[in-house]
């Protein structure tokens, strides 16, 4: 539009629009910003949960599967497995023992869930697991199937509190003096 002589600016009615529609995108960028910094910590800890989980799941279901005896505990020692194993010629046997511990020389107090085994190795295999491994009933349709529940916790306020439940099953092999299903 062509300015007349003497014309300068906006009108009233222009200016009060451009100012409410700045202050809506500003309104809604800000609140954008906000929620993205209250679930940044959320949902980095619910990655960090998911991770620990599913590495406590791995490591357990692929020792129950090449396990002759799978064995649930309580309490901090939770679960032993015995597995064979090749040492040169022959074929032994190791326990691997899970258990809920600290590790040597860490000064906080976080619980690690550790994998042990008799011929001398030592895995931290996850952190964050504070309620106990839950087992299921063994199936008597599944009579080597070991189906198990594991839950991570992470965060300590409600603003960045983090929790993975995830329920795993191991079938265990059929050991060779085992009948056929």
């Amino acid at each position: 539009m062509k300015q007349k002589m003497g014309e300068k600016g906006f009108t009233l009615l222009e200016l009060l629009v451009a100012i409410g529609i700045a202050a809506f995108v500003v309104g809604a960028a800000s609140m954008t910003v906000i929620t993205m910094m209250r679930l940044t910590p959320r949902t980095n800890n619910w990655a960090i949960a998911l991770r620990q989980v599913q590495n406590a799941g791995y490591w357990i279901s692929r020792d129950v599967m090449m396990s002759d005896t799978v064995t649930p505990g309580t309490g901090d020692t939770f679960l032993t497995l015995i597995v064979p194993y090749e040492s040169g010629v022959n074929i032994d046997k190791k326990e691997i023992v899970y258990y809920f511990g600290k590790l040597d020389g860490e000064l906080n107090s976080e619980r690690w869930l550790i994998r042990t085994d008799s011929t001398g190795g030592l895995t931290p295999i996850a952190k964050y697991i504070y309620e106990p491994i839950q087992y299921d009933p063994p199936d008597p349709a599944k009579p080597y199937t070991l189906t198990f529940t594991i839950t991570a916790t992470l965060g300590n306020t409600d603003v960045n509190r983090a929790e993975v439940i995830r329920q795993y099953e191991a079938t265990q092999r059929v050991p060779a003096s085992a009948p056929a299903p």
